[in-house]
Order: structure tokens, then sequence, then C-alpha cells
């Protein structure tokens, strides 16, 4: 039987019922294809497909030029509530979608 855990780790289609409760943190498209980086009581946690910082004043409040500002991407999850869900879609054995779980790892001492 397939959980909603063996999702964890892979790559799935999910789409949103409003997409307006997201819109704050970047994602503007009603559905796309997201890591499913955890899931807990109140959702499931998805990796950000690309949050960029930019500094664009200086200490004194000033503007800074363009071709000047530093962009960053860092890494970032966001959580989508369950019922904000419609639907989520999973390829499993796909390449580059379906992965290993890291909960299914053969290790320890062998006799």
């Amino acid at each position: 039987m397939f959980k909603i855990e063996d999702t964890i780790g892979d790559i799935v289609f999910i789409a949103f019922r409003d997409v307006e409760r997201i819109r704050d943190l970047g994602i503007t498209s009603s559905s796309g294809h997201y890591l499913i980086k955890g899931i807990d009581h109140i959702g499931v946690w998805l990796e950000h497909p690309g949050v960029i910082l930019a500094k664009t004043v200086d200490e004194e409040g000033k503007p800074i030029p363009d071709e000047k500002i530093i962009r960053e991407k860092v890494d970032a999850n966001f959580l989508v509530t369950w019922d904000n869900i419609k639907s989520i879609m999973h390829y499993p054995d796909r390449e580059g979608y379906d992965f290993p779980s890291e909960f299914n790892l053969d290790i320890g001492f062998k006799k």
C-alpha cells in the first residue's frame, strides 16, 4: 500500500486549491512540480523553487546601483496546509522524480 509518507524526498506534481494563500512566498502558479521535504499533521513541506535575497539599499538607506547589488540564492522550504492541496500526483520509479526513501536504508552491522 502506498502512503503519503512514501513521497518524502521525491518530486511530485501538486495542484493548489488557492494559490493566493502562498503568493506572498513567491509561488504564483496554481500547480507545479515540487520536492517534498516533509509531512506533518498541518500539511506538506515543499522545497521552494528559488528564493533570492538582495540588499538594495546601503547603511544610510540610499539605493544601491543595480550593478552593485549582490543577490544570494538561499535554500528555503514552505508549508502548504492540507486544506490548500487540491491533488498530488506521484511518479513511481520515474528517473529524476522518485528517489530511494531515507527511511529504507540498509545500514548497521552485518553478520
